[in-house]
């Protein structure tokens, strides 16, 4: 046994020794030397040189014969093509309609053009035909049996068309001033005449007549309101030139005179009461001066009113614009007193809602 042990001891450290130091004899027979050359530097020209010499020149190989190239077969033959289908003709286009005649449009009615109120040129009105004279009337006595008849309406006076001016009145004027005259050595003014007194009616029996109703007066309210109501005043037309008794002495009024007048009655004259009659009213009133510029008496020459009632409320508002605005004295040249002394004044309602 213990041979067994001695033998297997030997035999593993003789093994172990080799591994041991047999690696490092192993690795020192095994190193390769080492191998030295000497190299130069030579140029590219002296290089070249060298290949070509050492280059030897090759016997050419024997070029082979060239293998006969076979005939190319013919392409079969492309089909022709069909025939193109002939086109069928394109059907025959409708013929296009005859355009319509044109129907000439029909004319338009012609309007003759509204007389404009402000125009280049003066057109004068034409001239009023004198009132007749008063006739002779024959009071009959009426029947106390029977029914009176009811008075007929006063006939509107034919009113003549309004003339142009060339510029915007907004109060009353007689037509005669809207041109001016030429100058002319004549008066600017014809004195009025005074009113002639009505001749005596002539009567087959005298016959006591019933009174007729007194009109009744402006209410006091009516009155008050439209002193309130002095902003939507705006009176049509203009004064006239003044007509006197005697021949006029000094300049006739000045156009900034007669404005001056306009606007100070137009500052007065309310037509807000008025009723739809009244405002369709138009009346013409003769204003007598004082020579402080105050009105001393305001008549009614003529109206168009369509009753007397429409008639009566013109006057009234006519009237109190007057007699309201004139309290202090119109703002009128002393001098040209007879000028102004009587003065017609238009006062057209209807005319001024419009403008």
């Amino acid at each position: 046994m213990r041979t067994g042990y001695i033998i297997s001891g030997i035999g593993h450290g003789v093994l172990i020794l080799w591994l041991l130091i047999g690696g490092l004899i192993a690795w020192r027979l095994e190193e390769p030397a080492l191998r030295v050359a000497e190299v130069s530097i030579v140029s590219t020209a002296e290089f070249a040189a060298l290949m070509a010499g050492a280059e030897t020149p090759a016997t050419p190989a024997a070029t082979p014969a060239p293998e006969p190239v076979p005939e190319p077969t013919p392409p079969p033959p492309r089909p022709e093509p069909p025939a193109p289908a002939p086109e069928p003709e394109p059907e025959p286009q409708p013929e296009p309609e005859p355009d319509p005649i044109p129907v000439p449009p029909e004319p338009e009615p012609e309007t003759p053009p509204e007389a404009p109120r402000v125009a280049d040129e003066v057109i004068a009105p034409p001239e009023e035909p004198a009132p007749p004279g008063p006739e002779l009337i024959e009071e009959v006595v009426p029947d106390e049996t029977a029914e009176p008849e009811p008075a007929p309406a006063p006939q509107e006076p034919p009113q003549a068309p309004e003339a142009t001016t060339t510029e915007i009145v907004t109060e009353a004027e007689t037509p005669t001033e809207t041109a001016p005259a030429p100058p002319t050595a004549a008066p600017t003014a014809s004195p009025r005449p005074r009113a002639k007194p009505t001749p005596p009616v002539e009567v087959a029996e005298p016959a006591a007549e019933p009174e007729p109703a007194p009109a009744p007066e402006p209410d006091r309210e009516v009155a008050i309101e439209d002193a309130l109501a002095e902003a939507l005043n705006e009176p049509v037309g203009e004064a006239t030139a003044p007509e006197v008794s005697d021949a006029p002495s000094g300049p006739p009024l000045t156009r900034g005179e007669q404005d001056g007048l306009r606007i100070a009655v137009q500052d007065c004259w309310n037509v807000g009461s008025l009723s739809t009659d009244a405002l369709s009213t138009t009346v013409v009133v003769l204003v007598r001066m004082a020579p402080d510029g105050k009105p001393e008496s305001v008549e009614m020459v003529s109206s168009t009113g369509a009753t007397p009632t429409a008639t009566r409320g013109a006057y009234e508002a006519a009237r109190r614009a007057v007699i309201r605005c004139g309290a202090r004295g119109f703002p009128l040249p002393a001098e040209k007193y007879d000028q102004w002394r009587e003065i017609e004044m238009t006062f057209d309602p209807s005319n001024m809602r419009i403008r």
